[in-house]
């Protein structure tokens, strides 16, 4: 079973590779096969199997031998590791919360990858990315409630936890972005706060932020010691939150047991 979830993730991650491209080009994520970035020509499929091809053609175009970026194998075997971690941590036979727990986890982890990604080479993070994690999150916490824990009361479900954490993160975030005009946070990093709220709730809000700031904060000082920034550079947030996301999912009930949440 753990070989279906990576060769899943490498199927996925590919398709990924096609998102984060599309999203800057404007083209359509769903129509038009692959084409080589440089001389323009259709990619035929033998060419476009994930990390295979990447090794067999020596990082380089078939057709024109231009360079192709590590995104698109790095991308792939991301999301091969992490789709196969969702397959060891979540998944059972014939248990109701662990083939809900286990599509979620799938989805929103795809989702947090293109905003990785994205963001960290644009400084911006797709709406419709943001809209799609949201709204899979919310739903996915309603099914885990309303089939996983049907006799539960909802004010003590993960669901009301979750909703509760998501209101609390996004009006922190959407103050910072309100008052310092988008200089310090954008209005996507709002939303993606809004994710990250629904998915640890509002009991671990307060660590998986500190995940979120911690790590950029170590990120932003690595790159003014080695000179790739100074103290006025912007440097997108985003893939910290998407990042705490991922650890929290997989980490977030042993860092519950750390602060007596359980």
């Amino acid at each position: 079973m753990t070989f279906s979830f990576i060769i899943l993730g490498l199927l996925i991650g590919s398709f990924l590779n096609v998102i984060i491209f599309r999203f800057d080009t404007g083209e359509s994520v769903v129509s038009g096969r692959s084409r080589c970035n440089s001389c323009k020509k259709m990619i035929a499929w033998y060419d476009n199997i994930p990390v295979l091809s990447f090794v067999f053609l020596r990082g380089k175009c078939r057709n024109c031998g231009e360079r192709i970026s590590w995104q698109y194998p790095t991308v792939e075997c991301v999301t091969a590791t992490l789709f196969m971690f969702v397959g060891q941590s979540f998944f059972f036979f014939g248990n109701t919360e662990s083939a809900i727990q286990t599509v979620f986890s799938l989805g929103l982890i795809a989702a947090l990858i293109v905003v990785f990604v994205y963001d960290l080479s644009t400084m911006e993070i797709p709406v419709s990315v943001l809209a799609f994690g949201v709204g899979w999150t919310v739903l996915s916490l309603f099914l885990l409630w309303y089939f996983a824990s049907p006799q539960g009361a909802f004010s003590e479900s993960r669901f009301a936890e979750g909703l509760i954490g998501g209101l609390i993160a996004f009006s922190i975030f959407y103050a910072l972005v309100f008052f310092s005009r988008e200089t310090w946070m954008g209005e996507g990093d709002a939303w993606l706060a809004l994710m990250l709220g629904l998915v640890v709730g509002w009991k671990l809000l307060l660590p998986a932020l500190t995940i979120a700031f911690g790590s950029g904060a170590l990120f932003g000082i690595a790159l003014i010691l080695l000179h790739k920034k100074n103290l006025q550079s912007r440097i997108p947030f985003g893939p910290f939150l998407a990042a705490s996301i991922m650890f929290m999912l997989f980490f977030g009930a042993l860092v519950e047991q750390m602060f007596g949440f359980s």
